[in-house]
């Protein structure tokens, strides 16, 4: 009877351990500028596959006036040259 409740007892205690979970440390990456390929057309706009990064690997500024159509966006790189569209980012736009 005492095995079966040091078996419980471990069990109970190895449940309630897997049951937390430490915060992730997820340090934002620095933001860098894509280009929207499809502008004036903002039926992609969501869709990270239709950007671009600019040059110097995205740090050279968008060429962004107006404020009719996205032109492109200011955002992490998701690790394979595309925005995170999942995270927060800016937004730019042009006429």
């Amino acid at each position: 009877m005492k095995q079966y409740f040091l078996g419980v007892i471990a069990l109970v205690t190895a449940i309630t351990l897997n049951s937390f979970t430490l915060k992730a440390d997820n340090h934002p990456t620095a933001t860098k500028n894509f280009e929207y390929n499809d502008y004036p057309n903002d039926a992609f706009q969501n869709i990270a596959s239709h950007y671009s990064l600019t040059p110097n690997d995205g740090q050279d500024e968008l060429d962004c006036q107006g404020s009719a159509h996205r032109c492109g966006v200011v955002a992490q790189d998701n690790g394979s040259g595309l925005p995170d569209l999942t995270k927060p980012y800016t937004i730019k736009v042009r006429d």
